[in-house]
């Protein structure tokens, strides 16, 4: 296109930009609304692939520190603490110091020694000090805490890992 001070001028305008985006905007919504949601298995699968990847990353720093490690279980989520002379203390530093956390809808059962674990009720505003008594232990040696534990949520089959941390192919 030729200007009235003849020079070339070339490039997209305002509007025609703002077309495209919108079109772009339009497909991306439609493109997601037809990805398909995760069914309860697949979620269950998903929260299973999580705890046994985190327990078997406690399993190994336990071996390669040659500390032992817990890991204590409350309402939906774990943190992993390690034993010093001064007791247990939670470990602040590497992939251990991130809490694991699973979905609201899936609902799990921790058995230890053939027991279930009962989560004691506390407030959340409660400041007090509370001694740290985790439920699974990971040895130095790579033992683990005989466990078994549960997920389920609805409308699926429930699945379940213990201390060996393999995953059984359906």
């Amino acid at each position: 296109m030729i200007s009235s001070t003849g020079r070339n001028e070339s490039g997209f305008s305002l509007l025609e930009l703002m077309v495209v985006v919108f079109i772009i905007g339009l497909l991306s919504g439609v493109a997601a609304l037809t990805l398909p949601s995760k069914d309860g298995g697949a979620l269950l699968q998903e929260q299973r692939f999580k705890l046994i990847g985190s327990l078997r990353s406690a399993r190994a720093e336990a071996v390669f520190s040659g500390h032992s490690l817990g890991l204590q279980w409350q309402r939906q989520r774990g943190s992993f603490y390690v034993l010093t002379a001064d007791g247990w203390q939670k470990i602040v530093q590497g992939v251990l110091a991130k809490n694991i956390v699973l979905a609201d809808d899936v609902q799990t059962e921790l058995l230890v020694d053939g027991e279930v674990i009962h989560e004691k009720t506390r407030l959340d505003n409660e400041e007090t000090e509370q001694e740290v008594n985790p439920q699974l232990l990971f040895l130095s040696d790579g033992q683990i805490s005989p466990f078994e534990w549960r997920l389920s949520t609805a409308g699926a089959e429930s699945l379940s890992f213990d201390e060996q941390l393999t995953v059984d192919r359906p």
